[in-house]
């Protein structure tokens, strides 16, 4: 888990857990009161039910991959690979182009692979930008689409918590029996908790769990399509031959300034 993530997390559930022991124990009752596994089940089975209807089985299972990539892994290293593409285009500049096909399978990024191929290959600039454009705009169009799967369980979760709420409120309604009053008090308090914790359920899930791992897996789309640009021109530059310190100060500008300092220039000796 990358540091913001894990920060994230133990500020929210231990920040959320020591407000409700806080409250719980100045009412003299027990913590145990906010655990329903009937309203939890009601949420959670409802959401995933719902997902898999709205959803092809692979892609969910897909997105289910992109978390754990999101929340593992660190920011993408970006300046590794213009470094790399630095010293690549070095490699270029004194053998040739031609003589990068070797590099072409050791760099470890199918998408570098497939401009360098290009490259040794001698396709025409305008081409290998038409078609790495296009592979930047496919990927970012089907992972942004499987992000769209974690908004949905986010919007899902509260009306799901609205529907154990129904339920609750069923319960009570069946339960008001006014000649058992220790029936009644039981079926009332029964229906109430389940009522409230399932909206309450819902709440957190969307809030604390569902919408930012949307906007976490988002994030690392952006960046990784960051990525891909910087790539392909990358390969560009490599195709034209360009000096390494060039190569360095082109690519550098699809980051944020304050990160410029992370990027040693190579002379691709």
């Amino acid at each position: 888990m990358n540091l913001s993530t894990f920060i994230g997390a133990l500020v929210g559930f231990i920040g959320l857990g020591a407000a409700i022991f806080l409250q719980t124990e100045a009412a003299g009752i027990s913590i145990y009161v906010f655990w329903n596994l009937l309203s939890l089940l009601i949420v959670l089975g409802g959401v995933i039910a719902a997902t898999f209807i709205a959803y092809p089985f692979r892609d969910v299972l897909s997105v289910m991959k992109g978390l754990r990539l999101a929340i593992t892994r660190d920011e993408l290293p970006v300046a590794a690979y213009i470094q790399e593409i630095e010293s690549l285009s070095g490699e270029a500049l004194r053998r040739g182009a031609s003589q990068l096909e070797g590099a072409a399978d050791e760099v470890g990024n199918y998408f570098l692979e497939d401009g360098l191929r290009m490259v040794v290959e001698k396709y025409p600039p305008e081409d290998i930008r038409e078609i790495m454009t296009d592979q930047i705009n496919y990927t970012y169009q089907r992972e942004m689409g499987e992000a769209k799967i974690f908004r949905t369980m986010a919007r899902l979760a509260p009306a799901f918590g609205v529907v154990g709420t129904l339920i609750g409120l069923v319960i009570m309604m069946q339960g008001l029996d006014p000649q058992d009053a220790g029936k009644l008090m039981k079926t009332l308090g029964s229906g109430m908790a389940t009522a409230l914790l399932t909206t309450f359920y819902g709440i957190l899930l969307s809030n604390l769990i569902f919408f930012p791992i949307a906007v976490k897996v988002e994030k690392r789309i952006e960046e990784r399509v960051v990525l891909m640009n910087i790539i392909m021109e990358g390969a560009l530059l490599i195709l034209k031959r360009t000096p390494p310190a060039l190569v360095h100060d082109r690519l550098k500008a699809f980051l944020p300034p304050q990160k410029w300092a992370s990027i040693k220039k190579r002379d691709g000796k």
